[in-house]
């Protein structure tokens, strides 16, 4: 009888140790969700529960003034991205928004109301490629897991990254049900959850409130939150949402910035949102950027409607001197505000070492630009007393009277041809 009864315990107790050990890993995802862990295997320090769970970007219940004429805005190829832009909106004036970097400035702008309120702004981000290699974690590396890895794509990755939910499913540990849920569940998809866990705590921002992902254009987009003003118990003013593209194995990034309750902000958040698509930043693009520009009147060209065009060519070419320089000596002759300008000034001055203003006021610049400026005036005023002194001389030195009209005709053509080129960046 003692024998049967122990027996019975240790097949009792092996059953147990199964059970247990088959479910042991399932209580280990638990603890790197919510609590973190440190194992030879995988380390991860306890996350938000916001990177837990994603969503689907709804777009539907934005407020939108949906019955504007569509001639008020034009989508220009801006930087990385094309985006629609208010080329002549009646309500509200965009004004560019440029952070100096070294190698390529952070570009965007910012949409005020004619009375100065601002209710929307936008920034394109630097890119960064998008590597799934996550280091540290052997884990990852056990050939029965990285098999399983190896085979996702990432088109399933990138989306998984904005909508999976890596929580286990609830329910009382009495109730069968709930154990085969659990058990549905394989070990590849848990390592799978804890890949995807590590990748969204390494790439996305610690202030993330939600993550949704854009159906319509494949986009990640990720609702931000001013922790300054949490901390201190302010209510935000602006809705900021980060929106991610995936592209030939880089990530693009735009922040897009809208006041809330604010209907003009709304219609602009709903216009960028369905019309925003990537498109590689090119310099043949600022040619026909450019050259849609010279086609518009003088008026426009002066105007901000001018400034949106020029502001867009540049985007793709922003370390020529040149294009810099015309926009801001262009924009001088009209009627802009120097809140359009001054934007221009100061990156011109830190990158170029002046502001290449053309009125006295407002120029500046750096003590050796001052010195080029100087000389080349100087250099132009000898010419120009050169040409003087020969023409007046060569006056009774031609062979005839048709020879005399041909030179000042030639002479005439060339000024002729270098007061187009000084309006012209781009040639054949």
């Amino acid at each position: 009888m003692k024998a049967i009864i122990l027996f019975f315990l240790i097949l009792v107790t092996l059953a147990s140790a199964s059970f247990l050990g088959a479910f042991a890993p399932y209580h280990f995802y638990n603890r790197a969700l919510y609590s973190g862990m440190e194992s030879k295997f995988f380390s991860v320090e306890k996350t938000s529960d916001i990177i837990h769970k994603g969503s689907y970007y709804n777009i539907d219940p934005m407020k939108s003034v949906s019955s504007e004429a569509t001639d008020l805005w034009e989508v220009f190829h801006f930087s990385e991205f094309e985006i629609p832009l208010p080329v002549r909106h009646p309500m509200f004036v965009m004004i560019p928004l440029i952070e100096y970097r070294r190698d390529r400035p952070i570009l965007g702008a910012k949409f005020k109301t004619r009375g100065g309120t601002e209710v929307s702004s936008f920034k394109v981000l630097e890119s960064f490629k998008f590597d799934r290699r996550v280091e540290h974690h052997k884990i990852f590396e056990l050939p029965f897991f990285k098999n399983y890895l190896l085979k996702i794509e990432d088109k399933v990755l990138w989306k998984d990254l904005f909508t999976k939910d890596l929580n286990l499913p609830k329910g009382n540990f009495k109730d069968k049900e709930y154990w085969k849920k659990l058990w549905n569940i394989s070990y590849q998809e848990l390592v799978y959850n804890l890949y995807i866990l590590q990748m969204r705590s390494e790439f996305f921002p610690k202030n993330a409130r939600n993550l949704s992902y854009y159906t319509n254009k494949s986009f990640g987009v990720i609702h931000l939150v001013d922790e300054a003003k949490v901390d201190l118990g302010l209510e935000e003013l602006f809705r900021s949402e980060l929106i991610y593209v995936y592209r030939d194995g880089f990530i693009h990034k735009l922040l897009l910035r809208s006041r809330f309750e604010n209907v003009i902000g709304d219609s602009i958040r709903k216009r960028i949102m369905n019309a925003l698509e990537y498109k590689a930043n090119d310099e043949a693009s600022a040619i026909e950027i450019y050259a849609r520009y010279k086609a518009l009147s003088y008026y426009k060209r002066v105007s901000q409607e001018g400034m949106i065009y020029l502001y867009s060519g540049w985007s793709h070419v922003t370390d020529k001197k040149e294009f810099m320089k015309e926009m801001i000596q262009f924009l001088e002759r009209g009627n802009n505000s120097y809140e359009y300008l001054a934007p221009l000034y100061r990156y011109s001055f830190k990158k170029f070492g002046t502001n290449f203003s053309i009125l006295k006021d407002n120029l500046k610049e750096s003590e050796a630009e001052k010195l080029k400026r100087k000389t080349l005036e100087e250099e132009k005023k000898q010419d120009e007393k050169i040409t003087n002194t020969q023409t007046s001389d060569v006056e009774g030195e031609f062979e005839s009277e048709d020879k005399k009209v041909e030179f000042f005709l030639k002479k005439a053509k060339e000024a002729e041809d270098t007061v187009e080129d000084k309006t012209i960046l781009f040639k054949d």
